[in-house]
């Protein structure tokens, strides 16, 4: 998950005590990252596979490098959900066209996907009560290179390595989608842009189920001040399988887990803009499905849930725990080869245990809906 889900989540500052409405509208900034590695969504869709988890910013990031990709988005998700209203970026482990992004083979290859989406969050600052919508547009780049695939390697039926690049930048309250929408100047303080760096494999066995493994290397960065806020080494671990449904479709399932380490350089803007203490470790369980609806593999849907919870293991944070629950529809129409359409909503919740609500207090559950459209090109060499 993924993608933008997972980064973000770890951002967000310790909010104890009472909130200021600087602070509200910064608490949403955190969040975006996603789902990156899952942002929630299990993100940017097009970049992810049957998805994963990333995702948006706070609860999104570690799902980022969404996460990673190919074609067409083959079921969003990664990751993990996106707090922000940020999409997760996922892996695309399927094109439009049901063929695997990057083919087994013995040579090396690449895939560079460009992704602009915009969107409406019901609730930009994830608060508990109810918070402010605003609009959203988020720019992502996402380079790739698959090792040649190795077969019979140790246990592995086959085996392959990647090696992913991933840079995202957001903006929030610029316009207005909706007559209730904010372009308070406020927002601003939202905006964030977002790197990684991933290494990772998958191998299948002969049961056909696959084991996910990965390291990455995330920073958050101010990109007007160019001060870097925050990074993270992230290692994950993901075992699934896909199934072949309703006569051409792929059901994805997987149970993931990852740890990151994380670090602040500084605080954000705004204080209370993080709801992460900082190192944590989070377990979820993801479901996704591609369903083509035309013979020609054009037109897709790709709808995906998951319930992720997350334990912090700072000596401030130990004992709080948080449970996001993220819920996606998307649509995918590829117009050209390497050009694509995207549409979807999603929500997400999170819940609580009472330590986190007396550190977060506000912040520590909320309820959000995002939906908006995109636009990509993937490229493969």
């Amino acid at each position: 998950m993924e993608p933008i889900l997972r980064f973000l989540n770890f951002l967000k500052g310790d909010c104890g005590g009472g909130a200021s409405p600087l602070s509200k509208v910064s608490s949403s900034s955190a969040f975006i990252v996603a789902t990156l590695f899952s942002g929630c969504g299990i993100g940017i869709g097009s970049f992810g596979s049957a998805n994963s988890q990333a995702t948006s910013l706070p609860e999104a990031t570690r799902t980022v490098l969404e996460k990673k990709q190919g074609d067409v988005p083959a079921g969003d998700e990664q990751n993990q959900a996106s707090p922000a209203g940020v999409q997760e970026i996922v892996e695309l482990d399927h094109s439009l066209s049901g063929k695997l992004v990057v083919e087994e083979s013995e040579r090396f290859r690449s895939v560079l996907q460009v992704d602009v989406k915009s969107y409406r969050s019901s609730n930009i600052t994830r608060v508990n009560t109810l918070g402010e919508s605003a609009a959203a547009t988020e720019y992502t780049a996402v380079g790739r290179l698959e090792f040649p695939t190795s077969r019979d390697l140790l246990f592995f039926e086959t085996f392959s390595a990647s090696l992913a690049a991933l840079g995202q930048r957001s903006y929030f309250g610029q316009y207005e989608i909706g007559s209730t929408d904010s372009t308070d100047d406020a927002l601003r303080n939202l905006d964030y842009e977002f790197r990684s760096i991933t290494l990772g494999g998958e191998g299948r066995l002969t049961s056909d189920w696959k084991i996910d493994l990965s390291v990455e290397y995330d920073e958050l960065f101010d990109f007007r001040s160019r001060d870097k806020l925050y990074d993270a080494v992230v290692s994950s671990f993901s075992f699934g399988r896909d199934y072949s449904v309703l006569g051409g479709g792929i059901l994805g399932f997987d149970i993931a887990a990852d740890y990151a380490l994380t670090k602040i350089y500084q605080q954000y803007e705004v204080p209370g803009v993080f709801d992460d203490a900082g190192d944590n470790l989070r377990t979820a369980l993801n479901l996704s499905l591609t369903q083509p609806l035309d013979s020609g593999g054009r037109f897709y849907l790709t709808p995906s849930a998951s319930i992720m919870r997350t334990a912090y293991t700072k000596p401030t944070s130990t004992g709080r725990i948080d449970y996001l629950m993220h819920i996606e529809l998307a649509a995918v129409y590829r117009i050209m080869p390497w050009l694509y359409l995207r549409s979807f909503t999603n929500y997400q919740g999170k819940n609580a245990n009472e330590k986190a609500k007396t550190l977060l207090v506000d912040y520590a559950e909320y309820n959000n809906w995002d939906a908006g459209l995109g636009l990509g090109v993937s490229l493969s060499f």
